[in-house]
């Protein structure tokens, strides 16, 4: 029996068109999923931007937000796209991400070690002889940089030699505290940097769902307390700086920060405010962070601790 013409072509049709949308799904597919690709890149950016920006969204609205981004992203042929088969690959390249990010978390947890303030103040003074001659040989004495992570409890960098967890757990990342790390901008060398671990999501105007703790508080002035007290510092702020403090230059350093495109040769609150580290925290006014960390330092010293 012959086909009429009509459905024949209808037929056709309707093949080719199944035929290209499976193609389009497949594509899809291969290129946001299995190759490194710019669709790829642009899914993982948009993940990454839901975690950083809205961390107060619960996950169901985050990754609506980024179906949505996709969407746009594919323009007209999102039409040939199944809302679903956008949410699978959605919801691997989450589980991917996360993958990574817990890697990173373990690597960076093996490689740190933790320390009490017996063995911080020993391994200072093991440190003591290089660490000022690094330092004078610049024309600086020995500096202490305090900073917050902009990252999650419990996730240690290997740009500081300290790292001070939500517990007031103590970490250290190195046995030589004269190794330069890359935690404060021109002033790495014959100093320390020192970090708490939190302020993911943080604000210059709020301090997000991580905020320094008041045990890390402590401890890391605690830690100042035995470190100066170890490489006889005086507790000053030309000696004892956090990183809001170094950005804008308050110890009259001024390392060529006009030549690096800094205007006024600061870029700290008030100025671009790329650095803000320790500008306030919980219960205490903007621009004061440093000096409570610093009275505290005082204090713990004068009541023993670091003797």
């Amino acid at each position: 029996m012959l086909i009429p013409s009509g459905v024949q072509i209808f037929l056709w049709l309707a093949g080719a068109l199944l035929s290209l949308n499976l193609l389009a799904m497949a594509l899809f597919v291969l290129f946001a999923r299995l190759l490194e690709s710019r669709l790829k890149e642009r899914i993982r950016s948009s993940i990454l931007q839901m975690d950083k920006f809205t961390d107060k969204m619960d996950n169901r609205e985050k990754r609506n937000r980024v179906l949505q981004q996709t969407r746009e992203i594919l323009g007209w042929g999102q039409c040939m796209i199944p809302s679903e088969l956008i949410g699978w690959v959605i919801d691997m390249e989450v589980a991917a991400i996360r993958r990574m990010q817990e890697a990173i978390n373990s690597s960076n947890r093996a490689a740190a070690r933790s320390i009490t303030l017996a063995e911080l103040k020993q391994l200072a003074l093991e440190s003591k002889s290089s660490l000022w001659s690094a330092a004078q040989g610049i024309g600086r004495d020995v500096k202490l940089y305090l900073h917050w992570s902009a990252a999650h409890y419990g996730q240690f960098f290997d740009d500081y030699h300290i790292n001070i967890d939500q517990d007031g757990s103590v970490y250290i990342t190195t046995n030589d505290f004269s190794e330069i790390k890359s935690h404060t901008y021109k002033r790495n060398t014959g100093a320390i940097g020192i970090s708490l671990a939190c302020c993911y999501g943080a604000t210059t105007d709020n301090l997000g769902d991580e905020p320094p703790t008041t045990i890390q508080i402590e401890a890391m002035s605690q830690v100042v307390a035995v470190l100066c007290k170890a490489l006889d510092l005086t507790v000053d702020i030309y000696r004892v700086m956090t990183h809001a403090e170094a950005a804008n230059n308050l110890d009259g350093l001024n390392p060529d920060y006009e030549e690096n495109g800094y205007p006024d040769g600061k870029y700290g609150p008030g100025f671009s405010w790329e650095r803000w580290d320790l500008w306030y925290i919980p219960g205490v006014a903007e621009g004061e962070g440093g000096n409570v960390l610093r009275g505290k330092a005082t204090w713990y010293q004068h009541n023993g601790v670091g003797a």
